[in-house]
Order: structure tokens, then sequence, then C-alpha cells
């Protein structure tokens, strides 16, 4: 059946399909092609077929499962961020942060160090940010 398909068969059918006017009763054959074609295209990683499939499974786990619990592990680096250092008392325009304006890695950690609760007011600040 597949064999019986000429080119201009093909590109008849790709004309329609991409004007959104073709039908799956018009010709058989393409109707045969376009099958084989979701079979072998379900198994390429990435195409359109395997998200349609990859989808469909995450549905049907979501059916007999429930909805996934989600999981996330924030490690804010608090002695690269110019907030933490405004909280230690550090005079900084945060609208405008130059890099000149901050200090060395060293001198930045020295001064997150020396100002515990500046970090935990920090660390509050960003998580209440997120949770928000």
């Amino acid at each position: 059946l597949l064999e019986t398909l000429s080119s201009e068969d093909v590109a008849t059918a790709l004309l329609n399909i991409s004007k959104a006017s073709y039908s799956k009763v018009s010709d058989e054959r393409i109707n045969t092609l376009m099958k084989h074609i979701k079979v072998g295209g379900g198994n390429v990683m990435g195409s359109a077929h395997s998200r349609s499939a990859l989808c469909t499974k995450i549905h049907s786990l979501c059916f007999s499962l429930g909805l996934p619990s989600l999981f996330v592990t924030i490690n804010p680096a608090d002695i690269h961020s110019p907030v933490a250092l405004y909280f230690a008392g550090i005079d900084l325009d945060l609208d405008r942060v130059l890099p000149e304006v901050l200090r060395t890695s060293y001198e930045r950690a020295q001064i997150i160090a020396t100002h515990p609760v500046a970090t935990a007011k920090f660390f509050n600040c960003l998580i209440k940010s997120i949770l928000k």
C-alpha cells in the first residue's frame, strides 16, 4: 500500500496538512504512512510524538498516584549578595550596585561572618520573597 504512493501524493498531503485542510478519510495510503511515522517518531527523543507520549504518561501517573510533591533546595550565597551586605550595615545603593563598590570576596566573607543577625535577616527576606 505504501509503495503505491508517489512523491506528488505526499507533496499534496503535506500541502493540505500545512493548510490544516487534511482529512483522515481522503487517502488511506497517507493515513497508513502517518501511522508509521507516529510509531517511528514516538521512539525519537524530543520529537513531537515522544513529547505527547510522555505527557500521556505523566497524566496517567497523576491520575493513579496523585499529584507529585515538589522538593526544592535553596542555598543562597550570602557573601555574593548585595542585599546581605546592606543588612550588615554596608552603605549600598541597591538600585545601582556597581562592581567597583562591592568589596573583594574575602572582605565580603568577613563582613557576613561578623554579622550573623544580618545573615539571618537576609535569609528570612529571601525565603519570604521566594515563597511569596
